[in-house]
Parts: C-alpha cells; structure tokens; sequence
C-alpha cells in the first residue's frame, strides 16, 4: 500500500514531517473509536440519504416466545415474542486485517493507494452473537440491503483525507457500516418485565474511506 502525507498550507516540508509519513502505517491507537469523515452519506432501501449524526429507527417482533419451563400460570405476555427497538447510526469500522493509521495536524493531507483484500466482521455485545445477527437481518430488510455480517472489499483504490479543522487528529483506514443499538424486551414467567441492550457494529457492503480519531 502506498501513501503520501501533505501539508499544504506551509511551504517547507521538515524532517519531522516526513517522519511522521514514514511511520504513519499502524494500528490506531485506543482510547476513543473513529468516525466517518464529514459530509459521508448512506442511502437507505426507500431512498432516504442520512448523514453521520442522523438516527434511523427500527422495531420488529421476535420470531418466537422466549422459551422457558417455568410449569404455572403466566401472564399472556410471557407466550409473546420479544419486541426489538434499533437506533442505527453510520458507523467507521477500522481496518483490522490491515491496519493502517497516521496523525494528521490541521492543513495535513493523507492519501493512501489501497488494494488487495480488506475483511470486515461484525462486532456485536458478548454472549449476543446469535441476537446480533437477527438484527442485522431485519435491517438488512428493512433500512439498508448493503448492511450483512461480514463485508470483504477487493480491488484497487485511492482514499484521501485533508485536515480542514483546527486540531490534530488521527486518519484511520477503515469503511463506514452501521452502529445498531437494540433494545430488547420480553416478559419471563411468572410475568416479569425485563429488557437488554444489544450493540451491533455491522460492516456494510461499500468502498474503503478513512475515518478520524482523537487520539
């Protein structure tokens, strides 16, 4: 993978700066999770565009009550399935398989030349495998028909990001998916309300762009 690192605001380019060209291709760092560039779209099955910082909602039943051998009377409740409420947001997932990240100071450029194979999975709360994957189905169906479990993107492509901000910030390869919170509830016997929260982060069928971290 080539890259270059530009800043186009001054004209001297320092040692130190082409350092930071030199040593840009790592992992990023922890501490926060990137997010899509400015100005990144996703359009839904109706046709609706939504930016990064809109919501989509979504709420679907369950295919089956919550089994149970609880042996007296319940509540109607408790045969129902669970319902599912979903907020979805675009959502960057970083390149794992491959990382790839550098600092960028303000008037920075990056422009990474990528191409073989890129893999993303899907990263859901722990011991919610199996429910996670149900909900991205019914968004697969119902908001957005790119969205699946896993997502390998083959091909060649230039990704470029220019720092137009006023702090410095870390450019993480990567490809924009979905963040699906979940709110589960359902009724267990004898007739007692509960509810859990499931998060999904889901690769989304798509080019790969560059995404942006504080640290």
């Amino acid at each position: 993978m080539r890259y270059t690192l530009t800043r186009t605001a001054l004209p001297l380019v320092t040692a130190a700066t082409v350092l930071l060209a030199a040593s840009g291709a790592g992992a990023a760092e922890s501490g926060d999770e990137p997010v899509p560039a400015a100005g990144t779209t996703i359009v839904l099955n109706d046709g609706t565009v939504v930016g990064v910082d809109d919501e989509t909602d979504l709420a679907f039943a369950g295919d089956a009550p919550e089994p149970h051998d609880f042996r007296g009377p319940v509540c109607p409740e408790v045969n129902q399935p669970p319902t599912y409420t979903v907020k979805g947001k675009p959502y960057f997932l970083a390149d794992k398989s491959k990382p790839q990240s550098t600092w960028l100071l303000p008037d920075q450029s990056v422009t990474w030349e990528v191409s073989g194979s890129h893999t993303f999975t899907l990263d859901v709360t722990l011991g919610a495998e199996a429910e996670g994957k149900f909900v991205v189905s019914k968004a697969k169906a119902k908001i957005d028909v790119k969205i699946g479990n896993s997502w390998t993107w083959t091909g060649s492509q230039k990704v470029t990001d220019s720092n137009n901000t006023k702090k410095g910030y870390r450019a993480v390869l990567g490809q924009v998916g979905w963040k699906l919170t979940s709110v589960k509830t359902w009724y267990a016997p004898p007739c007692t309300k509960k509810t859990t929260i499931i998060v999904v982060n889901a690769p989304r069928k798509g080019d790969m762009s560059i995404g942006r971290q504080k640290s």
